[in-house]
């Protein structure tokens, strides 16, 4: 039943065109860069500052739990943030810049390729500093996208806007009369190269705002593409080759999730959003 025809209340996407409220790019390294090489990392992504203009370098202590409780700490991690903040706090766009890792973060999603053309310049830059030290680890593609509920919230049915038959939700879901989280993921064997996490969180909660309560489903896809893993052949990337690879599995890995996300909500929202035709 189309969304404007239920009388008793639909299912908005948070975006007019689109679901997104965040999209998460990583890149991971099997070790990190000593201080030296760290450095030079930092000192190239100052570039981006005038875009991303509040800077943070913090130093990350991790707490190591052991069996009768805690054993310690772990050496500081040096963290560079990069951001730019919305006049309501919210952070718009983030470059995070970690001795294993890169991360670009934005709650600015428009379509994949403009998001993805400013995503790549900033990892163009920097890719190639790490390669030259270290093997590429995985690369990671993490959407959150929102639905919303429109009407009464005792009338909210997530029968509305989520696919009976999927793949990704528990089957008990659909019979619950109140909250529920629906968790699952799995390791799939892409290649002789490529080990792909698939994990799928949804989430049928209340979240508070200003104005009260509003419900929601949430869909929350983690999808990481792991490389140099036991059982798998050896993938080696060359500095002057390392954008071009982790381009090509952010475009396998974007491919594949809207293939799961089609999955989970139904031909209806699909069609709104322009997930199909």
């Amino acid at each position: 039943m189309p969304h404007d025809q239920n009388q008793n209340g639909h299912f908005d996407p948070i975006h007019q065109a689109h679901a997104i409220e965040q999209v998460l790019f990583v890149l991971q390294f099997d070790r990190p860069l000593n201080d030296v090489n760290f450095a030079k990392v930092r000192k190239v992504s100052e570039q981006f500052q005038s875009e991303l203009p509040g800077r943070n370098d913090v130093q990350n202590i991790k707490m190591v739990i052991g069996p009768t409780g805690p054993a310690g700490s772990t050496p500081p991690t040096p963290v560079t943030v990069f951001r730019r903040v919305g006049p309501d706090g919210t952070v718009e766009n983030e470059l995070r810049v970690e001795p294993t890792s890169l991360t670009f973060r934005t709650s600015l999603y428009t379509r994949w390729d403009a998001v993805w053309t400013r995503t790549r310049k900033y990892f163009d830059a920097i890719i190639p500093m790490y390669v030259a030290h270290a093997k590429i680890l995985g690369v990671g593609l993490n959407f959150i996208d929102k639905f919303v509920w429109v009407g009464a919230i005792a009338e909210c049915r997530p029968s509305l806007l989520l696919r009976p038959e999927s793949n990704y939700l528990c089957p008990h879901v659909h019979t619950a009369k109140d909250l529920w989280h629906s968790h699952t993921g799995a390791f799939l064997r892409i290649d002789s190269k490529t080990k792909r996490l698939l994990n799928i969180n949804v989430d049928y909660i209340d979240e508070n705002q200003p104005n009260g309560l509003r419900r929601v489903v949430t869909i929350t896809t983690v999808l990481t593409d792991l490389m140099n893993q036991p059982g798998y052949a050896s993938s080696e990337v060359a500095a002057e080759g390392a954008s071009e690879f982790f381009a090509a599995h952010m475009k396998q890995l974007h491919k594949f999730g809207k293939e799961v996300f089609g999955n989970i909500i139904n031909d209806e929202m699909s069609k709104r959003i322009a997930l199909i035709g």
